[in-house]
């Protein structure tokens, strides 16, 4: 009976003790509850600079001091988390470290995950977020890894406070076609070998959203972006032999700039295929096709992979591709509206029945609607790819003024939830 009611008393003492999100130090978390490792140490202590977003009175404090260039430490979960949708995990995060300091956030159990995030201000409370879209759900063990790469060596750089864990939704995930514009989509980008992208305003168009690409002194002769998170897309994209094209929007400072695109598996990276194309334009936007029957020199054909039944659904841009940061010089690009398919192909996912287009020709007003597709977006461009006019949503239906557009053959774009239409437009 003894033995019996002790091990009771041991089991609820370790339910209360179990630890699970979201976690703020108040209450929840004592110093006993971390796994410090490999030259990390971590303390539940007063807040040292309750300012700005966090006046909370405790938080966590991490010190690396030698070890390894991975020190750090843990908490142990409850249960496991689930990312199906609160697929992200923000914190806050105090440092002296310089500006650009990594921050890794792991996960462990049944296996392991982790996703990088970069400081962007120094001795001041900033929250991070790490997405974790798509992760499954084996991991119930926290780890935290900050300046990883480097060894700590105990200073005021190598201590970092952090608080208020917190699992949120990052928005849906992303998928073909991308044109930026609807919010409730997790538009965050996955930069690597350098780059540093943001999702931000058209600077040739203000009612325009768009990804800016920033490939920096010291960025690898590889830096690119992913068009997402590692979780990739919510499907595949479609490939086949003979529809083997896709496109994106693209601005760069200089003609025959090279462009890659690479599309992969984001269960098996070895699954890949490239292409790659130039620029024609400068200082201005192109649509840009990249045809993934011609493969990039020195990678897998299109044809082999898909004859190993090899699929595709991650998606990866890289600009000025085999030139490196400092050789270059800092630059800055832009892109946009990646879609799949040829740009004047039509996409048979859309029941153009459906689509009213009235009057074409037009002169004055372009009326766009239909009953049946949810049209998310309708933009003209010149037959250069250049974006002249964009109108937003109103009820599934659209005006559209073109009287500000000279006189000549266009082409109309239309985005649904079902993939892009292109058609000739005739401006009168």
């Amino acid at each position: 009976m003894k033995i019996t009611s002790l091990v009771i008393l041991l089991f609820s003492m370790f339910m209360i003790d179990a630890q699970s999100l979201p976690i703020n130090f108040e209450n929840d978390i004592e110093t006993a509850d971390f796994i410090d490792f490999d030259g990390g140490t971590a303390t539940v202590l007063d807040n040292p600079d309750a300012s700005g977003i966090n006046t909370s009175n405790t938080v966590a404090q991490i010190v690396r001091d030698g070890g390894t260039i991975w020190s750090g430490s843990k908490i142990i979960l409850a249960e496991n988390l689930d990312f199906t949708s609160m697929n992200s995990i923000s914190m806050k995060v105090y440092t002296s470290a310089p500006i650009g300091t990594t921050v890794k956030f792991k996960l462990e159990g049944t296996g392991s995950t982790e996703r990088d995030v970069q400081t962007t201000v120094s001795n001041e409370w900033e929250e991070l977020t790490w997405d974790f879209t798509g992760a499954p759900t084996d991991f119930n063990e926290v780890v935290f890894m900050f300046d990883f790469g480097n060894v700590g060596d105990g200073s005021i750089n190598s201590t970092f406070y952090f608080d208020d864990i917190v699992r949120m939704s990052n928005g849906t995930q992303i998928d073909l076609p991308v044109d930026f514009e609807d919010m409730t989509v997790n538009y965050t980008m996955s930069d690597f070998g350098g780059n540093i992208s943001s999702l931000t305003t058209d600077p040739e168009d203000i009612n325009n959203h768009v990804i800016q690409v920033i490939k920096p002194l010291g960025a690898a002769t590889w830096a690119g972006t992913t068009i997402g998170t590692p979780a990739g897309f919510a499907t595949d994209v479609p490939l086949s032999l003979t529809d083997s094209k896709m496109t994106v929007r693209v601005w760069s400072p200089a003609a025959g700039t090279p462009i890659r695109l690479k599309l992969e598996d984001d269960k098996d990276p070895t699954h890949t295929v490239e292409t790659e194309t130039n620029t024609t334009v400068s200082n201005a936007w192109e649509i840009m096709e990249f045809d993934f029957v011609n493969q990039a020199p020195g990678t897998e054909s299109l044809a082999i992979g898909l004859s190993m039944g090899w699929t595709y659904n991650m998606a990866s841009i890289f600009f000025n591709f085999a030139t490196d940061g400092d050789t270059a010089g800092e630059t800055m690009y832009y892109f946009d509206d990646v879609s799949f398919g040829e740009f004047t192909s039509t996409n048979s996912n859309i029941d153009l029945s459906s689509i009213e287009v009235f009057p074409n020709p037009a002169s004055d007003f372009l009326h766009v609607s239909s009953e049946k597709e949810n049209i998310l977006s309708v933009k003209i461009y010149d037959l250069g790819g250049q974006l002249l006019l964009k109108t937003l949503k109103d009820n599934n239906s659209y005006n559209i003024d073109v009287q500000s557009i000279p006189s000549g053959i266009y082409t109309l774009h239309i985005l649904t939830n079902f993939g892009a239409k292109n058609m000739k437009l005739i401006k009168i």
